[in-house]
């Protein structure tokens, strides 16, 4: 098999220099970005051939049937699109750092079935089930899932064979001074997986610069450049502090001439800070560190979504519901609704509602979590807090805006002020709006936290989930919902 994948000499080339930090330079014509944007076109062929294999196996050779070839070409032609769209928004064909076949054949399986359960919800809506065979679309699927496996793992084995020689990462030459210059070295020496360090020029050893700033005359500079030149470079990064700028000006006009990508690293005084992009407005250069969550097409959607999916829920369990109230009334006396302040989207504070399963209407500074056997939870609340259909009035508050379908669980406002002191960015749950489920939820946290510890993982996944949010996303997390979400032993 290694001897199968081996990359071909025209897409290789082995550097053979010598430096400081780097014996043996390997790298290749083949990057990362053509190995995925290959993988996009090779699903697109997977689709095609499993169509028509299921197609030619099912409905000419096994059934001898005759059926008009152009009406499944255009369910061929959108099911590509569809798969291509949520394999794009799932980040298949993204520059993955660690490119591992069970995570991919996990993400395959989840891109088919949401996939599959869209085509026939297509097919529904148009009206034009009957005309195709439900049998063709589920082969058809499974062939797709078989091939794009198979596919899957030869790219595994061959990215692994491409990484042992040394290839697929960056040569990558560094020049700058300060703290900022040592630290980034440090970081392009220990990242072998990306990066592969060919040189480095810290201009404080060599006062490469004059007072003035000017780099023109050093030799150390015009050598650095120079064996750039002989050197098989993708880019040259640099890393200055902010206030030489001047320094800046002058390295960027000497090292442009090289054919190579010239980075530089910003100077924030060491601060952390995750940089979005740079947007160019009027005559300011912006950088976003931080970008609105869910916005533009992606809130429309969102909004689309949740109130969609709240009218269609209220209706649906509109008779389960007054169920649920009469037996309420029945084993309690007090309100078949309790209602209590949360904080929602923007840290806005909103009354949400839930059917009462306790003998208390707690909603003050000061709130005790339900615990296990609460003497104060009635007999029907325990039963509705175990299958989370105490939630079931929540719905009312999507249509009403308040909440969504899926975001970040409301915590009471006593638990707000509480944990908000006690966990690193915790009031960040609140840049979107709350959810009936969550990212959170159908990991398994629900119910009381007994630690602050165990609400930081709770609050972790609440921030990947807004950092990562898609319509996509929300569609697995309520497909997940039922089978990992409800039925939690640590719901009481």
């Amino acid at each position: 098999m290694a001897q199968f994948l081996r990359l071909p000499a025209f897409l290789q080339q082995d550097a053979g220099m010598k430096t400081p930090f780097t014996a043996n330079v390997k790298t290749s014509r083949l990057t990362r970005k053509m190995i995925f944007d290959m993988l996009a076109l090779y699903d697109v062929l997977a689709i095609v051939a499993s169509a028509w294999l299921s197609y030619y196996s099912y409905l000419v050779l096994f059934l001898n049937t005759s059926v008009e070839k152009p009406s499944y070409l255009v369910v061929i032609a959108s099911v590509s699109i569809l798969f291509h769209t949520i394999a794009r928004q799932s980040g298949q064909y993204e520059r993955q750092q660690n490119f591992s076949f069970a995570s991919q054949l996990s993400a395959l399986i989840y891109i088919c079935a949401v996939t599959i359960a869209s085509a026939f919800v297509m097919l529904f809506f148009l009206k034009i089930q009957t005309e195709f065979s439900r049998i063709w679309l589920v082969v058809w699927m499974a062939l797709l899932l078989l091939l794009l496996a198979a596919g899957r793992a030869i790219a595994a084995q061959y990215i692994d064979i491409l990484m042992r020689k040394g290839m697929l990462r960056r040569n990558v030459v560094l020049v700058g001074s300060g703290d900022q210059f040592k630290s980034t070295k440090k970081s392009l020496q220990e990242d072998e997986y990306h990066f592969c360090l060919v040189n480095a020029l810290e201009l404080s050893e060599f006062a490469a610069c004059d007072s003035s700033g000017c780099c023109d005359n050093s030799p150390e500079m015009q050598t650095f450049v120079r064996e750039a030149q002989d050197k098989h470079v993708d880019a040259v990064i640099i890393a200055l502090p902010s206030a030489k700028g001047k320094e800046l000006e002058k390295i960027v006009q000497q090292v442009q001439m090289l054919a190579v990508d010239v980075q530089i690293l910003p100077d924030f005084g060491g601060a952390n800070i995750a940089l979005r992009h740079l947007q160019q407005v009027a005559n300011l250069s912006l950088i976003t560190t931080v970008s609105k969550p869910i916005s533009e097409w992606g809130a429309f959607l969102k909004i689309i979504e949740d109130y969609i999916v709240g009218i269609f829920c209220l209706i649906l369990f509109l008779p389960v519901m007054a169920v649920i109230a009469i037996a309420i009334k029945l084993d309690s006396d007090g309100p078949i609704l309790f209602r209590q302040r949360r904080h929602g989207y923007n840290h806005q504070v909103i009354e949400v509602l839930k059917f009462r399963t306790m003998t208390v209407l707690e909603d003050g500074d000061v709130i005790k979590q339900a615990t296990k056997n609460d003497r104060r939870i009635t007999r029907v609340g325990a039963f509705l807090r175990r299958t989370s259909l105490d939630e079931l009035p929540q719905f009312w508050n999507i249509v009403r805006g308040e909440m969504s379908v899926v975001g970040p669980r409301p915590h009471a406002l006593a638990h707000n002020t509480y944990y908000g002191k006690l966990i690193e960015n915790y009031a960040n749950r609140h840049r979107v709006k709350p959810g009936i489920t969550g990212w959170a939820q159908v990991h398994g946290f629900r119910g009381e936290t007994t630690d602050p510890d165990m609400m930081a993982r709770r609050v972790r996944y609440d921030l990947e989930y807004i950092e990562n949010w898609s319509i996509w996303l929300d569609l697995k997390i309520v497909i997940m919902t039922p089978l990992f979400g409800l039925f939690r032993r640590s719901a009481y």
